[in-house]
């Protein structure tokens, strides 16, 4: 049994590294298993590993390093920084307009509200001291008015009173003579 599983163990790695299977791999991973497998063997690596650096080519690397980061550091890093802080003052520079058009436009708010109350106020202290001459205009009006109705009554009264008087007079004239006649005819003579 265990001859049989070995065996097929072998045959199914046999196909993988068949050349009908690789072609089913992209071009550029086949390049590259290739050159893995051809440049690092395991006794090329352990022949050339050095335990101890050699000082003069690691003080040349130190060096190398040394520039690299000074001239990272004026190239990339120094922009990019002075950038981000022109970015963050631009903002905060915004921010601080933002902030003074926001405090004036609520003082400038604040000043037409008021504006609007006091105009407000004048218009309704117009509204009362027109309203007040009215009514003062509506009750000597009225009063004038009714001194004059006063005095047509009164002259109305003294003319009823005079005309009541004139036909009350002609009435006792007339009724006499009314009463002669009647008097005469029933007595049948004239008195």
């Amino acid at each position: 049994m265990q001859g049989q599983g070995e065996g097929q163990r072998r045959v199914q790695s046999s196909r993988w590294l068949s050349l009908g299977s690789l072609s089913r791999v992209p071009a550029a991973v086949r390049c590259g298993l290739l050159l893995t497998l051809a440049v690092a063997t395991p006794a090329q690596a352990s022949a050339k590993l050095v335990l101890i650096p050699d000082y003069p080519t690691l003080v040349g690397l130190i060096l190398l390093f040394l520039g690299l980061i000074v001239v990272t550091n004026a190239l990339i890093f120094k922009p990019i920084f002075q950038a981000l802080d022109e970015r963050s003052s631009r903002v905060e520079g915004a921010r601080q307009r933002a902030e003074e058009v926001d405090r004036d436009s609520d003082a400038l708010l604040q000043r037409y509200e008021l504006s609007i109350h006091e105009a407000r106020s004048e218009a309704d202290a117009k509204r009362k001291n027109k309203l007040g001459h009215a009514r003062e205009e509506q009750l000597s009006m009225a009063e004038v008015a009714r001194g004059q109705a006063e005095t047509q009554v009164e002259v109305a009264r003294e003319q009823l009173a005079t005309a009541l008087a004139t036909a009350r007079e002609g009435l006792k004239a007339t009724s006499r003579e009314i009463a002669r006649a009647v008097a005469a005819r029933v007595i049948g003579r004239d008195l």
